[in-house]
């Protein structure tokens, strides 16, 4: 919690500084997630995921470094997770962060009153909630069990299009940090005998820029 709370503390700085600069811009952003997880195995066995359905919301503010070039952080609540389902079982993993990006972001025009926008940088996420179903069992999982760790971070790619104030894009989050705890029995939340799980998330968003 207290490097959430430093990584909180800090982007919290840079939105003050930003808020400052001339050419910055600020937004509101939603879309949809498409999530599952990934598994590296001590076995050569893995489990048939299935993508999960969610969403994001969320605010951005971006000042200019160098010519085209900006710096983009934001704060989202994002759900997450799998599902699974075979003859036998049904397992369902719902977890909700309050995730951090800050991107280094390409915007040069593209037409009079459009820019495209291409991001990539580092993510930090804090678990603020979740359930595990599995079968008709529903458990907590940051509960005194922590089936998963509360913490995430990796790497955020994203590319779109600002039409005037309007944003249209889509992007991909690659986990990798380690959810999996290993308070955990790993059985209940994964199919076989993983050793590792790391996030996964496609998204498709929209937004408005007010400034």
């Amino acid at each position: 919690m207290k490097r959430f709370l430093l990584c909180l503390l800090i982007v919290g700085g840079i939105f003050f500084e930003l808020k400052a600069q001339e050419e910055m811009y600020w937004g509101l952003r939603g879309g949809l997630n498409l999530s599952n997880i990934h598994e590296k195995t001590d076995v050569d066995v893995t489990a048939d995921w299935e993508n999960r359905t969610g969403f994001r919301l969320g605010m951005v503010i971006g000042a200019p470094l160098k010519g085209k070039l900006y710096i983009e952080p934001g704060i989202y609540f994002t759900t997450l997770g799998m599902k699974y389902k075979d003859d036998k079982d049904e397992i369902k993993l719902n977890i909700n962060y309050l995730q951090i990006p800050i991107l280094l972001t390409f915007r040069p025009h593209i037409g009079e009153n459009t820019r495209l926008h291409l991001s990539a940088g580092p993510y930090v996420a804090c678990g603020v909630g979740g359930k595990m179903k599995f079968n008709k069992v529903k458990v907590d999982i940051f509960g005194d069990d922590e089936l998963v760790k509360r913490f995430d971070g990796g790497i955020s790619f994203s590319g779109g299009f600002s039409i005037k104030r309007f944003y249209i894009g889509m992007g991909y989050d690659l986990g990798l940090v380690n959810i999996e705890s290993k308070s955990s029995d790993s059985a209940a939340v994964v199919v076989g005998a993983s050793s590792e799980t790391y996030n996964r998330n496609f998204w498709v968003g929209i937004g408005i820029n007010l400034q």
